[in-house]
């Protein structure tokens, strides 16, 4: 037997409707630093101790290895490797539902960076930088505010993705362009006063009055502001409305039937590029 309901959730209203605050996160300790609207800075440290994690899974995995497979042993060494898997990612999903439901709850407007975790992971050169990226587990955080904003009646705010959040004074607005990724202080070239890397950047998120367009952004479902096509180096965005090319027959020599070539205009990036003689010899069979 199937039962429908239709549940009627009464609408919530933030404690600070007012309040703002922004949110700036990263793969080291400080996994996310939050600047308040009163001006205090709330850090919150990584939501599980990789560090003793990695060393235990390394010594499971070894036992693993030695193991014969299909005994008993090997399906014991499986069962604790994911079981030390399984608690590092409930720790982190803990820790970012309990980040997002209290700032959800209490402020009215929260703004957040657009961050690219997969080119994040991919920028960085060795491999224990890559699995830091993905274990930090910051790309959950944006999908999950995008919900809990909507229940709790607040509104999520994605900030530009080349916002320079942390290169730009938050207090005079002194840019420094040669910032390294391992300076977590850096002194402001115009007024000269040492700034936090991180707390910067959360004042400057929350401080972020960039507009805010009617396209929606992908994941999250949340409203920001996007660039036009041909913007920030060939990262853009598709046009609305834009005409498709029109498929042209191509009609090859000794060939009974013409067979349509999607390319129209030369190379197509997606699909690679092959020369008109090869296509030719591919076609006749």
């Amino acid at each position: 037997m199937s039962v429908q309901a239709i549940v009627a959730h009464t609408p919530r209203t933030p404690r600070e409707p007012a309040g703002r605050c922004g949110i700036d996160l990263g793969i080291g300790w400080e996994w996310a630093v939050i600047a308040h609207h009163d001006g205090t800075i709330q850090r919150v440290a990584h939501p599980a101790p990789w560090a003793q994690a990695q060393k235990q899974r390394h010594r499971v995995a070894r036992q693993l290895s030695r193991r014969l497979i299909g005994s008993r042993a090997h399906r014991q060494a499986r069962a604790k490797l994911a079981a030390l898997d399984r608690r590092a990612a409930n720790l982190r999903t803990h820790q970012t539902h309990t980040l997002t439901i209290t700032l959800a709850r209490r402020y009215g407007t929260i703004v957040v960076e657009d961050l690219d975790v997969a080119a994040m992971g991919r920028g960085m050169g060795r491999r224990a930088f890559r699995r830091s990226v993905y274990q930090a587990g910051i790309g959950k955080v944006r999908p999950t505010l995008a919900y809990k904003c909507a229940q709790e009646g607040g509104r999520l705010l994605v900030a530009d993705r080349w916002l320079a959040s942390s290169k730009t004074h938050h207090g005079c607005g002194g840019y420094l362009a040669d910032l390294r990724l391992g300076d977590r202080t850096w002194v402001c070239p115009r007024c000269g006063r040492l700034a936090d890397r991180n707390a910067n950047a959360a004042r400057n998120l929350r401080d972020w009055t960039g507009p805010v367009g009617d396209r929606i952004v992908q994941r999250g479902g949340v409203a920001a502001p996007a660039p036009s096509v041909g913007d920030h180096g060939g990262q853009a965005h598709a046009e609305r409305g834009r005409a498709r090319p029109q498929k042209t027959t191509l009609v090859v020599a000794g060939a009974d039937d013409a067979r349509t070539d999607p390319r129209v205009g030369g190379r197509n990036p997606e699909q690679g590029y092959q020369s008109a003689s090869s296509h030719r010899r591919s076609m006749t069979w």
